[in-house]
């Protein structure tokens, strides 16, 4: 008997802790985002470097960048094209992508963290390193996603007298949730018959 009181009251408390769904929700593709990326355009930079009292001159442009949304650790993803004095190679990079919403301002941003790639040369057979480069110092200003805040609206109701009623709806308790290739942004709504107070979060 104590074992079936056990089940049942384990039952219970499950049933209270599940998650009751949110009223809407808004999808941000990774895709989308990539797609302001692309149209950035080709990042290169360029220097001199003192190496034995010989000035060695490179360049470094970024190729197929792309951020990869991951529900654990989204990453932000390219190729390096590398030239140091005679030696030219490719590097693949692997950076930190950092993804918040922030209520006060509304805003869904999409930060470029930390993404670092060896810059080096060789000479007389011997590799020398340069410097370590963080492509996030060329992504300074996060991307940025309106959030739902903004989505307010207004309805008129015809009452059964013929009169009008207008009903105020803002969203509320908004959140985000990172899944597999998507962003999704989670609100809820609350509706009444007067305006909102400007400021009301």
């Amino acid at each position: 008997m104590k074992k079936y009181f056990f089940l049942l009251l384990l039952y219970n408390v499950m049933v209270a802790q599940k998650k009751i769904p949110n009223d809407f929700s808004i999808t941000i593709h990774e895709e989308s985002i990539n797609k302001i990326i692309t149209a950035i355009g080709p990042i290169t930079g360029s220097s001199k470097y003192d190496i034995y009292v010989t000035d060695i001159n490179y360049t470094w442009t970024i190729e197929n960048p792309c951020i990869q949304v991951r529900p654990d650790s989204s990453q932000f993803v390219c190729d390096v094209r590398v030239e140091a004095g005679i030696i030219k190679y490719r590097t693949q990079v692997h950076g930190d992508v950092k993804i918040t919403y922030d209520p006060v301002s509304n805003q869904i941003q999409i930060k470029i963290a930390r993404a670092i790639f060896e810059l080096y040369t060789k000479l007389f057979g011997k590799k020398i390193h340069i410097k370590d480069i963080d492509l996030a110092d060329n992504f300074k200003e996060p991307f940025v996603f309106e959030g739902p805040k903004t989505m307010n609206t207004d309805f008129d109701f015809t009452m059964p007298d013929n009169s009008t009623k207008k009903v105020y709806v803002q969203p509320v308790n908004c959140t985000i949730e990172l899944k597999w290739k998507e962003i999704l942004v989670l609100f809820d709504i609350e509706a009444c018959d007067v305006p909102f107070k400007t400021g009301k979060p």
